[in-house]
């Protein structure tokens, strides 16, 4: 958290979802709470669905929350993912969408999920950027609403025993996203292109490898039926990826190591006779395992039949947030 004490809050207006203009008035609320996320990360959507939950005790309070979804992907702004992602976290008012950056340019945001904290004098109290602290955003909204006269409407502040309420920092969650190029290709992208990869000689932690037919857009990437993509995980890491397809892509799992008792295979993959395999078909986040031992892992996720979109790839340290199957099978390729 950075203190923001005295500093102006950024003047934000836009269009909402649906085309609408949009603007936040600061002053109409006693406090607000301004989000920015991203609606093909797992750990933007996490925070958005714990701040909805907190939304909800201080409704008569005169709190305002606002959401502003940063999809980072221009593709985004022209198919339904967007407008699912809003139904499904329930987010009809106060959500911007900013599909050129410009609001989170203006700012300020060099990373999402952040959040900040603003009073109805417009004055920035506290901005969170990488570790989202659910805690600390509401005693501090309830230190100011208990200035104002309301603090026996106040609800019960408990500090958890555990901090679920915190997202991981980002030197804990790293996200690879398409549109920024941080990942390995070995060679030039096009935009939307059709490409053959090859794979490198070399491998970095933490970075995927496309190998094969991948169709390459600023957005996503897109493999096709006989292709693999290469992810590697650190020690002590659960990895996630966020995906879709339109026609209900098989993808093969294979690891580089054999270890029952420190690989873990999430929910989303299933054993298919003997084989270790993911049905991607909804755009959503696709929990693909946890590495609980000393060693790196290089994951292969071959496509069997179909093709499917990949946006990013999630990588959690710490206590893993996957729960599913030790992984007994074979680690060929």
């Amino acid at each position: 958290m950075i203190p923001r004490e005295h500093q102006a809050a950024p003047r934000i207006s836009g269009v909402s979802v649906s085309g609408e203009p949009i603007w936040i008035d600061y002053s109409a609320n006693l406090m607000n709470v301004v989000t920015f996320f991203d609606p093909v990360s797992k750990y933007s959507l996490s925070t958005i669905e714990n701040l909805r939950r907190m939304s909800s005790l201080y409704e008569k309070l005169s709190v305002g929350f606002w959401y502003i979804m940063e999809p980072r992907l221009s593709c985004m702004y022209h198919s339904e993912t967007a407008g699912r992602t809003i139904d499904r976290l329930s987010l009809f008012t106060g959500t911007l969408y900013d599909g050129n950056d410009m609001i989170a340019l203006n700012a300020g945001i060099s990373s999402v999920p952040a959040v900040l904290v603003v009073d109805s004098n417009g004055g920035l109290i506290s901005r969170y950027e990488g570790e989202i602290s659910l805690f600390e955003i509401e005693r501090t909204l309830q230190a100011r609403i208990a200035l104002s006269g309301y603090r026996d409407e106040l609800p019960q502040l408990e500090r958890p025993e555990r901090p679920f309420l915190s997202a991981r920092s980002a030197s804990e969650m790293r996200q690879l996203g398409y549109a920024n190029a941080d990942f390995v290709l070995g060679n030039v992208v096009v935009p939307e292109t059709d490409q053959e990869f090859n794979l490198p000689d070399f491998y970095l932690l933490n970075t995927i490898y496309p190998f094969g037919a991948w169709y390459v857009s600023r957005d996503f990437i897109e493999g096709k039926s006989g292709s693999t993509v290469y992810i590697s995980c650190g020690r002590s890491e659960s990895v996630l990826m966020f995906a879709g397809s339109d026609d209900g892509a098989r993808v093969r799992v294979h690891t580089s190591i054999e270890s029952p008792h420190n690989l873990a295979m999430g929910k989303d993959v299933k054993d298919q006779s003997g084989l270790w395999e993911i049905r991607v078909d909804e755009c959503r986040p696709y929990e693909l395992l946890t590495n609980s031992g000393e060693s790196d892992v290089l994951l292969s996720l071959q496509v069997v039949s179909g093709s499917f979109r990949l946006y990013t790839v999630e990588f959690t340290a710490g206590e893993p947030f996957l729960i599913g199957q030790p992984a007994y099978r074979s680690s060929r390729y």
